[in-house]
C-alpha cells in the first residue's frame, strides 16, 4: 500500500473517531500491505505534524488533538510485536531517549525508539520530563553511548540548551542529539552535528 493511500485510510478512521479501525488499518498495512514499520511511522509522524499545525492555527480543538495523539500511540504500541520480530543483530551501541523537565510530549520519541531498535541499537526510553540529574545517573548506569532529546515548543527549546550543557559537562564523550517539533523552523541556533537525522539510521524495518 503506498504511503498516500495509507495516510488517507488512517485519516478516514481518525475523522470517524474509530480507534479500533485506525489500528486495524495500520496493522493490516504492515502485515499484508507491504508497509514496513519505518514507512508507517513516517505516515504517523506526518499526521502528528499536520495535527500540531492545525491546533496552532485554531482549527483543531485540544480534545481532538489529544484524541488523535492517543490513537497514534495505540497504533505504535500495537506494532510492538512486529518490531520485536524484526530486530537485527545488535550493533553494540546504546541510546537513551528522553525529554527535559516540563516537556510532556514524548510520542515522537516512542516511535524513534523503535527506529533505533530496528537499526540494531540497545534502546532505553525514559520518556517525558526527566530531571537532568536523573538522566546523568541513567547514562552512567545504562552505559549509554548517545542520548536523543526531544522538545515540542519554543520555550522548551530555549531551556534545552543548559540541560544539554549539564549533560555534556558530566559526560563529555557522550553523543547528544536534539530534535522534535520545536526545531522544525528554528534549528539554526544549534550546531548541525547536534541535530538527529533519523534518515541516517538503518532502515532495516522499512520493508
Amino acid at each position: 500500500m503506498p504511503s498516500e493511500a495509507l495516510r488517507k485510510a488512517i485519516d478516514g478512521q481518525l475523522e470517524a473517531h474509530d480507534r479500533a479501525g485506525a489500528i486495524e488499518v495500520a496493522l493490516n498495512a504492515v502485515s499484508t500491505g507491504g508497509v514496513g514499520i519505518v514507512d508507517l511511522y513516517d505516515v504517523l509522524s506526518d499526521i502528528l505534524v499536520d495535527l500540531g499545525a492545525s491546533w496552532q492555527a485554531g482549527s483543531t480543538e485540544v480534545w481532538q488533538e489529544h484524541l488523535v495523539t492517543s490513537v497514534v500511540r495505540n497504533i505504535v504500541e500495537a506494532c510492538a510485536p512486529v518490531v520485536s520480530e524484526s530486530l537485527p543483530q545488535p550493533i553494540g551501541r546504546t541510546v537513551i531517549l528522553a525529554t527535559p523537565p516540563d516537556e510532556f510530549h514524548d510520542l515522537g520519541l516512542r516511535m524513534l525508539a523503535d527506529r533505533f531498535a530496528l537499526a540494531g541499537w540497545t534502546v532505553h526510553l525514559l520518556g517525558a520530563s526527566v530531571p537532568v540529574n536523573q538522566l546523568i545517573d541513567a547514562i552512567s548506569e545504562l552505559g549509554a553511548d548517545a542520548v536523543a532529546l526531544s522538545v515540542s515548543t519554543h520555550f522548551s527549546r530555549l531551556t534545552l540548551r543548559p540541560y544539554v550543557e549539564a549533560v555534556k559537562a558530566a559526560q563529555p564523550d557522550l553523543v547528544v542529539w536534539v530534535g522534535g517539533p520545536a526545531f522544525r523552523n528554528e534549528a539554526s541556533t544549534w550546531f548541525d552535528e547536534a541535530m538527529l537525522d533519523i534518515s541516517s539510521l538503518s532502515s532495516s524495518g522499512s520493508g
